[in-house]
């Protein structure tokens, strides 16, 4: 026997569906094991190591973004500081007919081509000296991870969460009616006031 329901026609099911839950148990011998306790703090472990590892490639990614741009300036002035001494001959050649000595000409060209190369030695330098080969997030990160590890290890019987990273925090702020807000950093936000 088929129903029609509208325009579409449905055959009838043989079962009822129905939601199936099970109530927590508050039987002690239900609890996690040792072993599986363990190997869920290794999983969480491995995880960690891994944001961890994470972090210090984002971060060494953009110093090297700036150590290439200061090996470009330098290329650039080692380039220039080369065709230098092709200019002074070439300068030579036609400044010789000129009104100008000779000397005057070498001494002009290579001087003004040396500076140009100077300058932007000097640039590259200064880009490279901004370049910082630690990635001190990452560092910090991990520090905090190795005290919060020695603190469990420490006080095996007490669980006391980890300070959180300061790029992680949650930041505070207040509605126009008064009433404190947090964002978190994933783009929540909850009202610090119960309604």
């Amino acid at each position: 026997m088929h129903r029609t329901v509208g325009w579409q026609e449905q055959a009838p099911r043989a079962q009822p569906i129905t939601w199936r839950s099970e109530p927590m148990s508050t039987d002690p011998r239900q609890e996690r094991t040792l072993g599986q306790l363990v190997a869920a703090a290794t999983q969480d472990m491995s995880t960690l190591v891994r944001g961890e590892i994470a972090l210090a490639k984002a971060e060494v990614s953009g110093q090297l973004k700036k150590a290439g741009k200061g090996g470009g300036l330098l290329a650039a002035a080692a380039v220039l500081g080369f065709y230098a001494v092709y200019f002074v001959f070439t300068t030579l050649v036609e400044v010789l007919d000129i009104w100008l000595p000779r000397w005057a000409a070498w001494l002009i060209i290579t001087v003004l081509m040396l500076l140009v190369a100077g300058i932007l030695a000097m640039a590259g330098i200064r880009k490279m000296k901004t370049v910082e080969p630690t990635p001190k997030k990452a560092v910090a990160e991990a520090q905090q991870t190795v005290a919060a590890l020695k603190a469990a290890t420490a006080n095996p019987g007490t669980m006391a969460a980890a300070p959180r990273p300061e790029w992680d925090r949650p930041s505070t702020a207040t509605l126009p009616s008064g009433t404190p807000v947090t964002a978190a950093s994933d783009g929540t936000r909850s009202d610090t006031t119960n309604p």
